[in-house]
């Protein structure tokens, strides 16, 4: 059982407790049906919160704490009337109803969320791709027209904003894709030993265009065990956004008790606090990239890869100068 679903677990049991208390504290004023439907409570919010097994365990024991502690005979499991066993399986029944139909109801709620999002997406995917669709088909169709002449200047000219294009809609497609495997855990990672200079460097090397950006790394930079293919993927997202959306680049690799860390920061219009609060989350675009094209899914590939590599994403800005921290264990199994 996982922390968070044992907390809720302990909380409905502790809430058990104090009812059992308070009707043992009150028991000359309580009646025993005001005592049942105060036994009723606990079950009911662990039907709210659990799965059907922990509620199921929560209202034996609701049952058992009723039965024992305030059934005649008391302080006995022998039930003298037989419709108190009949009582005793209404509380267990209706704690695995409220828990069935709590359960549809967030099926529902996700498949609502997930329909939103699909449109979202879908609306969003079709603006994105179809305007350098239409820059690279405009610059193909001068480049086959017969009829219009072109010096080597202009041809280059066409043919370079043929590749950008083609390499802005690489990049959205890639990170539509890795979202949706990394997000839905159908993707098995191979890991193995990594050089992160190499993996930098290669990363680089496919995003520097008008700009470059300063490499510093220290001494003795450890390997990593990881994905090679993810963390440069997960790179080129910090530096492509670093390159797009500011200037003076900076790259720093920094070995670390437990890992390495990797920091891409860059000058330039700053994101507010609470925006970066809301950066790594899926189709969020921050304020100084409204005039970029994109798909708000850069940031969020690079999180759940650093997920999946029991790495942190932190984004923060400081004295005008935004940065991307991305810390790697040495060996995430």
């Amino acid at each position: 059982m996982k922390y968070y679903e044992k907390s809720k677990f302990i909380i409905s049991l502790g809430l058990l407790v104090l009812i059992s208390l308070f009707s043992l504290l009150f028991f000359d004023t309580l009646n025993l049906l005001n005592t049942a439907m105060l036994f009723m409570v606990p079950i009911l919010i662990s039907a709210l919160h659990n799965e059907k097994k922990e509620v199921f365990f929560n209202s034996v024991l609701s049952v058992l704490f009723f039965d024992v502690l305030f059934i005649p005979p008391r302080f006995s499991l022998t039930v003298s009337d037989v419709n108190y066993l009949m009582s005793f399986t209404i509380m267990i029944a209706v704690g695995q109803i409220i828990a069935y139909l709590t359960k549809q109801a967030a099926i529902a709620k996700e498949l609502e969320i997930s329909e939103k999002i699909q449109d979202a997406l879908l609306e969003s995917l079709s603006h994105e791709l179809r305007t350098p669709l239409a820059v690279i088909k405009g610059c193909s169709s001068g480049l086959l027209e017969q009829n219009l002449i072109l010096n080597d200047k202009e041809r280059t000219q066409l043919i370079e904003t043929i590749d950008e294009n083609a390499e802005d809609m690489e990049q959205l497609i890639h990170n539509l894709i890795n979202s949706a495997k990394l997000k839905n855990g159908i993707l098995h990672l191979k890991k193995d030993i990594c050089d992160l200079e190499e993996i930098i460097g290669s990363a680089l090397l496919k995003t520097e265009k008008e700009q470059t950006a300063n490499f510093v790394l220290s001494q003795n930079i450890p390997t990593i065990y990881a994905n090679a293919i993810f963390i440069e993927q997960a790179l080129i997202n910090l530096l492509d956004n670093a390159f797009k959306y500011g200037f003076d680049v900076g790259v720093t690799l920094t070995e670390k008790p437990h890992g390495v860390l990797i920091v891409v920061s860059n000058n330039g219009t700053m994101p507010s606090v609470n925006e970066l609060c809301q950066a790594t989350k899926p189709f969020v675009r921050l304020s100084n990239a409204s005039s970029k094209r994109g798909l708000g899914l850069g940031l969020h590939v690079v999180q759940l890869i650093a997920e999946i590599h029991r790495g942190t994403l932190t984004l923060k800005s400081e004295n005008g100068r935004f940065f991307a921290e991305l810390f790697l264990p040495k060996r995430a199994e």
